[in-house]
């Protein structure tokens, strides 16, 4: 039996919806963007030997980025709970369902807390698709470090599942069959770890990993 493992923030979840707490007044990339200022933040700490909440992370790129868009800070406390109960992307649900269909696990390997994690999964209609859920702090460092991919699944009879060049890039660099998705990203850089399967969705990607 294969394992497929998920990354869950911007992957499986949609960050999209963080811009609700503005209304309609934050750009319309907001919500990657944010998530894309808190993971380099936590790249940063990674590398220089720091660990703080993935939740403290995201607060300083809420407010950050609302400072850059001339948003206003008061709903920054609001997005924070949105960003702890993001909803599904649309085709989440069909897709791990097909893979379970085809006799697949189904894992979660998260820069959140664990904990975190399974209140987002929950939050989405997702927990109950998912087998296994792991978060980086139990080892107190984010992905892409090795040794947060070594939480989850030994890689030899795995995939692994990101929205995220940097993450698939670092799956692949742990041993992982990886597939990319282009939602958020849009455009793979030339300097990543080509991923074996490149698709514009979830269900297209799941349907190339059970069709190989």
């Amino acid at each position: 039996m294969t394992t497929v493992v998920f990354d869950l923030n911007g992957t499986l979840t949609d960050t999209a919806a963080l811009t609700a707490a503005w209304g309609g007044a934050a750009p319309a990339r907001f919500g990657p963007e944010v998530l894309d200022e808190a993971i380099a933040m936590s790249m940063v700490d990674t590398l220089t030997g720091t660990f703080r909440r993935f939740p403290d992370l995201l607060r300083g790129a809420l407010t950050r980025r609302a400072i850059l868009a001339g948003l206003p800070l008061e709903p920054v406390e609001q997005a924070v709970e949105v960003a702890a109960a993001l909803p599904a992307r649309p085709e989440a649900a069909a897709a791990l369902d097909h893979l379970r269909r085809h006799g697949h696990s189904v894992a979660v390997l998260t820069n959140s807390a664990a904990v975190a994690g399974r209140h987002t999964l929950d939050a989405a209609g997702l927990l109950v698709r998912v087998d296994r859920i792991d978060g980086a702090d139990a080892v107190r460092a984010y992905k892409p470090d090795p040794r947060v991919y070594a939480l989850t699944v030994a890689p030899e009879n795995a995939w692994f599942v990101a929205a995220h060049w940097w993450d698939v890039t670092g799956a692949a660099r742990a041993g992982f069959r990886t597939a990319w998705i282009s939602a958020d990203d849009g455009v793979l850089p030339e300097t990543a770890g080509a991923p074996e399967i490149l698709a514009p969705d979830l269900l297209t990607a799941v349907r190339e990993i059970t069709d190989r």
